[in-house]
C-alpha cells in the first residue's frame, strides 16, 4: 500500500502562467469594502468581475459571454 510521495498524475494541474493570480495591496473606501463583505462572491472575484467588465478585458481566448 502506497504511502504517499511522488505518483503519476497526482496533484494539482499547475495553471497557465498568463492566468496565475498574484497578490496586491490596494487601498479602497470603507464603504466599499463594507459592500464586498455582504456579497457571497470574495472580494478578489468581485473586483476581478467589474474590471473585466468596465474595460472589455480578458485573458486570451476568453470573451464574456454571461449575462
Amino acid at each position: 500500500m502506497s504511502r504517499g510521495g511522488k505518483r503519476l498524475g497526482a496533484g494539482r494541474k499547475p495553471v497557465p502562467k498568463e492566468l496565475k493570480k498574484e497578490p496586491i495591496s490596494i487601498k479602497l473606501p470603507r464603504w466599499l469594502i463594507e459592500w464586498m463583505d455582504t456579497q457571497e462572491e470574495s472580494r478578489p472575484k468581485l473586483i476581478e468581475e467589474a474590471l473585466r467588465r468596465q474595460y472589455n478585458i480578458f485573458p486570451a481566448g476568453e470573451s464574456y459571454d454571461r449575462e
